[in-house]
This record gives structure tokens, sequence and C-alpha cells, in this order.
């Protein structure tokens, strides 16, 4: 009988996690049902093209930071399906929807690496392989502006802001001193002014792809009816 409870127990945790917050109008609604369906992958009954976030794929990356340079490629994100909804607030008229959300531990898995740097003034690295990460504790906060281009909805305005409780990096084949260097610097690197920019130019990118072929009017009328 305990499992039976426990089953249940779970079941509702994970009906509500979504709705930690109470929607105001339909447009908030349909964005707490949209955010739901890519959480648990069920994308393919979306009337918009969004993707599943059971696990999320995102572009390559390339920064140059304090002296280093290092390249992800083949990155995929887990966790995200765990994220719960604190904040919203969407309005249809103006279009600005601002957001927070908490994911407890995200995963980053890049197939593919490259780093390289110098340690210290001589001691050089120049690394490949696979890069796994936990990131720890993410509270992401977004301001979200849609617009129109002809015939598309498009995000004019993105400002993304996040803070996280702890960072742990492995650098496959790697050595000791190579993994501390990169904790050391990735963590920096993640919570930086640079990596910020380029998450936003990365999701706006994205979104502005997914967001194709539906007028502002369209969208928050699909949104809306999810």
């Amino acid at each position: 009988m305990n499992n039976y409870i426990h089953i249940i127990v779970l079941l509702v945790l994970a009906s509500v996690t979504i709705h930690c917050v109470t929607p105001r109008n339909k447009f908030e609604e349909g964005l707490l049902r949209l955010i739901e369906k890519c959480r648990n992958g069920d994308v393919q009954s979306l009337p918009v093209a969004f993707p599943s976030l059971k696990p999320l794929r995102i572009p390559p990356m390339k920064f140059d930071y304090d002296g280093y340079q290092i390249s992800l490629s083949e990155l995929k994100i887990k966790g995200l399906d765990d994220l719960s909804v604190e904040k919203l607030s969407a309005s249809p008229e103006d279009m600005m929807v601002t957001m927070e959300i908490f994911i407890p531990t995200l995963a980053i898995r890049a197939d593919r690496y490259h780093l390289q740097g110098t340690i210290m003034y001589f001691y050089s690295i120049d690394d490949k392989g696979v890069l796994k990460s936990n990131i720890n504790s993410l509270r992401v906060r977004a301001n979200v502006r849609f617009g129109a281009r002809r015939n598309d909805t498009v995000v004019t305005h993105l400002k993304l802001d996040y803070s996280v409780n702890g960072i742990q990096i492995q650098l496959g084949g790697s050595s000791d001193t190579v993994n501390s260097v990169a904790n050391n610097m990735i963590s920096d690197l993640i919570n930086s002014s640079e990596m910020k920019s380029q998450l936003q130019r990365v999701i706006k990118t994205q979104a502005n792809q997914y967001l194709r072929g539906h007028t502002p009017k369209e969208f928050v009328e699909i949104v809306s009816s999810i």
C-alpha cells in the first residue's frame, strides 16, 4: 500500500510542478501548457514547432575567455524537464513575457570540446575530448518582447539573467591539473557577461526559427488555445 501512496504523491507533484504560479489570462495559461508539453516531450501535438526538453540539443558554441579558447559541439542538456515556473507575467497586448524558473540540476554533455590556453605563462593546454558538467540550483530570469517581421513573430528583445549554486566540470582524459583549471575557468565563464550575451543570441536565433510562419496575433491565439 505504501508503494501506491508514493506513486500517487509523485504523480501529483509532477503534475503541479509547472503550476507554481496562478495564470491571470489565457495567454499565461497557454504558455504554462506549452512549457509543460515541451518539458514532457509532447511536442508532436503542438501547433507551433517548439523543441522537446528531453533532452535539449543546442548548436556549437565558441568562447575566448581570460586567455583561453574553448569550443563545444554536439551539445545535449538534460534536466530541463525538471524545471518549475516560479513567476510568470505575460501580456498579449504588448507581447511582453517575464518569467522566473528553477532547475534543480542541469547536466550538460559536449561530445566534442577543444580547450586551448596557457597556465601560469608556461604550461600550454591543448585538450580535446568529451566534456561533462553538472550545474546545481539554477535560477533563470528572462524578459522577452515579441514583435513582427513581415508575417513572422520574432523576439525583438531578450534579457537573460541567472544564478547557480555550484558547477562541476569533467574533461574526459585530461589531467587533474587541467580539470582543476577548467572548473575554475568554466565556472567563471558561465557567470560572465560574455556567456550571458552569447546565450541570449543563441536563444533569440533559435526562438525566431521556431516562431516562423505566424504573425504575433496568430501566435497569441495559438498559445492561448493550447
